[in-house]
């Protein structure tokens, strides 16, 4: 692994979340649901995302990219997770969180990424809407909305978590609101900063996604489900300007590249919609024959639709 240069880290003193404002206790977010119940919806609902578009072949890869992961998340609020990170066998370029500790980007994004530093960034961004519960928050309003999760919620416990799993492959075809984009966005920083990478990582990814064509079709879920880049990169640099003496510069080490002899990831209809569609008929009404989350939706269905699967 490519972690040595970065970990002459800062000292753990350095409370470089205060540059940003960011409030270190999550207790008030967690009060609702423990972390058994989050760790069991994450890990089902990465599960189900992993049925639509597997790991790509390479556990070198694999290894290392847990390893860079790992040591970012050591340095949040909530090491303690069960933390796991993948790379998933798309084209496309995005990634995702799920509640618990699971992270995954797609081959597409790793691909384009040049430093460990760029990499740091973009696992930053997705630990960060971790440790805020971002995903957890949302499925919880959704859910709360029907009747039978309300139920759930009075008669047994395991059913409110089948609900909310369901509700999270909606979430992966929705996104979170432009407000937790934009924490995770100054949280990825914060930590690619206290691992000891450069804190420009993610700002060099966010250009790079941000020259792309708009009509890039690999880039059509990533446009759907967040901010474009550009706004994305204007609130980072009004948080940034006034704060950038204090930044350390931080490593760039060079990222691991995706072994030669991996076969490329097979070509899938880059058509998101697919994946939604039933989800935005009628103003969002449940696609028919409902699901076992309990609230209408069939995630998998969902999921496999995200990759044109």
């Amino acid at each position: 692994m490519c972690l040595g240069a970065a970990t002459a880290a800062f000292p753990a003193t350095l409370d470089l979340g205060r540059i940003f404002d960011i409030g270190k206790d999550v207790a008030d977010a967690t009060k609702d649901m423990d972390e058994k119940d989050e760790i069991a919806v994450g890990r089902e609902v990465t599960g189900r995302l992993l049925g639509a578009a597997s790991l790509v072949a390479d556990p070198e890869l694999q290894s290392y990219v847990n390893g860079v992961g790992r040591w970012i998340a050591s340095q949040t609020e909530r090491p303690d997770l069960p933390w796991h990170f993948g790379v998933i066998d798309s084209p496309s370029i995005n990634a995702f969180a799920a509640p618990g500790g699971y992270v995954l980007l797609t081959r597409g994004l790793y691909e384009i990424l040049d430093t460990e530093a760029q990499l740091a960034g973009v696992l930053g961004h997705e630990i960060g809407h971790i440790v805020q519960r971002h995903h957890i928050t949302v499925m919880q309003k959704s859910a709360a909305l029907s009747a039978g999760a309300r139920i759930a919620q009075r008669d047994s416990r395991s059913q409110l978590v089948n609900s909310l799993i369901g509700t999270g492959a909606e979430v992966f075809a929705r996104g979170l609101d432009k407000g937790a984009e934009f924490e995770a966005d100054q949280i990825g920083i914060v930590l690619a900063a206290r691992a000891g990478y450069s804190p420009y990582g993610l700002v060099e990814v966010l250009h790079k996604l941000s020259a792309r064509a708009a009509e890039d079709a690999s880039l059509a879920l990533l446009f759907k489900t967040h901010p474009h880049p550009g706004e994305r990169l204007s609130q980072l640099g009004e948080a940034l300007a006034p704060r950038v003496p204090t930044l350390p510069a931080g490593k760039e080490p060079a990222i691991r590249q995706v072994g030669a002899d991996v076969p490329a990831p097979a070509a899938s209809k880059p058509v998101p919609a697919a994946g939604t569609r039933a989800l935005q008929e009628e103003g969002g009404a449940a696609p028919r024959g409902g699901g076992r989350s309990g609230v209408g939706i069939d995630p998998g269905s969902v999921l496999r639709g995200i990759f044109g699967r």
